[in-house]
């Protein structure tokens, strides 16, 4: 399949790898002697998605570079230091996981060990559906894999340069199901890697990096920017980012009227560009609430796998299956478990990302639905399980994976209208969605919404809503109760 930099089919594997080698304040290895000469890298991280897959998590026990000749490797993870990473975790978006020092040179190829991979997928025959571990091995029947790829051509790295990587995991080709289609619990690694291509004076973007703010700067020496705020990212390893803003920066959230407002211990998600110069430009920030203040206090970032609602058909209470937490309570709630969110009348619930919701879709306890991912925070009360009363939900971005059946509008643009699909993934029952397109969806792998077809497999991502009205008079219009998918970029697959 082929890819472009800048397309969404990009991995967290590399991202991790090179992270982890020298750059950031997480740096796991040592930086290249003071006399050799440096270049920096980025690296954009997400994945391609496979229905019924939740997670998939595997183990980065040693990693190297490799020069061309198979000159000296340059170890950018240790076994004393090993790295794990969920390549579901980033579906379909792209990421920044960090940037690394290197030697300048030549890199053609990249040795990895890789250990623990464990598979989970959402059994939806139990009431609430359940997360379920596979038993998981490589395809050699170990839990160990070691491989080299190659960097084809070369990652060239020059002297005080940035230079960017682009990593495509193929994790359905990875991730090995049987003649029904049924997930086996083996993995066989598949990626390609290829140096980026710099487009208008930018490297890449990242439209999911998240975490906790550390500090805010209000000032910058730089005229191009107006301030800076350190970013302590999650869901990878945990380096420090410094995201530059500029006047065209957009807060959402909390913090809405600008950097001023953001202060310290602020979890927010961000939409970001990366420049030739290596600096991360936020384009959008979504601040979100400020860290536990007391030790029940916490948030959780997941999809929601079932929902119970009044006789008036509002949610009282939903179950969340948790991919991440804003501070690391995994003793009393574990990564991949279920989480019963009670909701209050107290509740408050916001759908931010607004340059995404252009048919301003509201979002609140009648349209909480299954399948949508959030951010809800909250306090945990004591049980076993224990259970989280919410007093704030957030609708998150999310993909969306499956087969298009018909086309609803299309505009003269060929990009402006919308069609329905029925996705793959067991929360939606097989039942079909609507997904608008907009002038500015980016459509991949496909000229536009005239050259889609049902065959081949279809990717949508955006603002997901379960909406409880009907669409417009006329197309693309929809029939409530449904999923809306608002498209920010549609992916047809081979």
């Amino acid at each position: 399949m082929q890819k472009r930099f800048l397309a969404l089919g990009l991995t967290a594997f590399l991202g991790i790898v090179v992270m982890l080698g020298c750059g950031g304040s997480s740096s796991m290895t040592s930086p290249p002697p003071s006399n050799v000469p440096t270049g920096s890298v980025v690296v954009f991280g997400g994945d391609a998605p496979i229905c019924a897959v939740e997670s998939l998590t595997v183990t980065i026990t040693s990693a190297a570079l490799v020069p061309p000749g198979g000159g000296t490797p340059v170890s950018v993870i240790s076994p004393s230091q090993p790295a794990t990473v969920d390549f579901a975790r980033l579906v379909d978006f792209t990421t920044i996981l960090g940037t690394a020092n290197v030697a300048a040179g030549a890199y053609d190829q990249i040795q990895l060990t890789l250990t623990t991979p464990q598979l989970t997928v959402l059994d939806v025959t139990q009431t609430p559906p359940a997360p379920t571990p596979l038993t998981t091995t490589f395809s050699n029947g170990s839990t160990t894999d070691s491989l080299t790829v190659s960097i084809s051509p070369a990652l060239t790295i020059t002297s005080n340069g940035t230079s960017g990587l682009v990593a495509d995991f193929n994790m359905r080709q990875s991730v090995q199901t049987d003649t029904t289609g049924q997930v086996t619990g083996v993995i066989d690694p598949q990626f390609t890697i290829t140096p980026s291509t710099a487009s208008g004076g930018q490297l890449g973007e990242a439209d999911t990096l998240y975490g906790v703010v550390n500090t805010v700067t209000t000032t910058s020496s730089n005229s191009d920017f107006t301030g800076s705020f350190t970013l302590q990212v999650q869901g990878g390893v945990g380096q420090i980012q410094t995201i530059q803003v500029n006047g065209s920066t957009v807060f959402e959230g909390d913090s809405a009227t600008g950097l001023a407002n953001l202060t310290a211990g602020t979890f927010v998600e961000v939409d970001a560009v990366v420049d030739t110069s290596g600096n991360i430009i936020a384009q959008e920030v979504d601040a979100e609430e400020s860290s536990a203040s007391t030790s029940k206090r916490a948030g959780f970032l997941g999809k929601v796998i079932a929902v119970t609602r009044d006789s008036s058909g509002y949610a009282t209470q939903f179950n969340l299956l948790v991919d991440h937490e804003t501070r690391d309570v995994r003793s009393e709630v574990p990564l991949k478990s279920s989480l019963t969110v009670t909701l209050q009348d107290t509740t408050r619930y916001r759908s931010n990302w607004h340059h995404w919701n252009r048919m301003g879709l509201s979002f609140g306890p009648q349209t909480l639905g299954v399948a949508e991912m959030v951010t809800v925070f909250g306090d945990l009360q004591a049980g076993t399980p224990p259970t989280l009363t919410g007093d704030f939900v957030f609708l998150r971005q999310r993909s969306v994976l499956g087969n298009f059946t018909s086309l609803l509008a299309a505009g003269s643009d060929d990009r402006t209208g919308g069609f329905t699909m029925v996705p793959c993934g067991p929360l939606f029952g097989g039942n079909p969605i609507t997904v608008l397109t907009f002038r500015d969806t980016r459509f991949r792998g496909v000229a536009g919404l005239n050259e889609l077809t049902a065959k081949p497999t279809l990717s949508t991502s955006g603002l997901l809503f379960y909406v409880q009205t009907n669409g417009p008079a006329s197309q693309p219009t929809w029939t409530a109760p449904t999923w809306v998918m608002q498209g920010k970029v549609v992916r047809q697959s081979p």
